[in-house]
């Protein structure tokens, strides 16, 4: 009986020194003698400059003779008309990424269901001549070809045999009536990894964006074993 009798005293006297506690956060001041709600409703969210913030999707299938199966798609809009790129898009007011990303390959290529996971995130400042846009990218990896069907605003979904030569920075696409290739000079973090900031395409062939930097990014995390 004295047992629940102290566990009852010692639950009302935590819930009050807890609300007591909150109730104190909530009305401490800044150096501008504003409480945190009156800092909320007086916030201004012009501020700071806002990029937005776009998602990629790569679907591979590691090959056994050597190389990639890649998905990407055709752009069927301006910039980079006519070229190709991951599936992806913009991230809508309220929806996470993880939606997004599946909602955005959904949309251009008919693919639901694969599980997704971030490879990395890219904040270049001028990757996209449209706006500052960051990008979270997302990759799945399938163990045989998926069918793909174009639509939204991709004109063709496409998977691609991809080779890539390290020590040249050179990728190779082969995707049956479209082949080209992607030069890159390649910068390294002190880590070792590809700078995804400092690395340069030199010759992009039919690829959209920064996505040359991106699939060299996948094939030495492939490598690494990190996927």
């Amino acid at each position: 009986m004295l047992d629940i009798l102290f566990c009852m005293c010692y639950h009302i006297y935590t819930c009050k020194t807890l609300h007591k506690a909150v109730g104190s956060v909530a009305l401490l001041k800044d150096k501008d003698g504003k409480t945190e709600p009156e800092f909320l409703r007086d916030y201004d969210v012009t501020k700071y400059f806002r990029p937005s913030v776009t998602v990629d999707a790569v679907l591979f299938h590691v090959q056994k003779i050597g190389g990639l199966k890649l998905l990407m798609i055709k752009r069927g809009g301006h910039p980079y008309l006519g070229m190709y790129a991951f599936p992806g898009g913009f991230v809508d007011q309220n929806e996470s990424c993880e939606a997004a990303v599946s909602r955005e390959l959904a949309e251009e290529t008919g693919i639901s269901g694969v599980n997704l996971r971030q490879l990395v995130t890219v904040s270049t400042p001028d990757r996209d001549p449209r706006w500052r846009n960051i990008t979270a990218v997302y990759c799945g990896k399938v163990d045989e070809k998926i069918r793909a069907v174009a639509g939204d605003d991709a004109d063709d979904a496409i998977w691609f045999d991809i080779t890539y030569d390290k020590p040249e920075g050179v990728l190779r696409f082969d995707g049956g009536d479209v082949k080209f290739e992607c030069k890159l000079e390649i910068a390294r973090d002190a880590f070792g990894r590809i700078d995804l900031n400092n690395t340069r395409i030199v010759g992009r062939g039919r690829l959209a964006f920064d996505h040359a930097k991106i699939i060299c990014y996948l094939f030495e995390a492939i490598e690494e074993g990190l996927l």
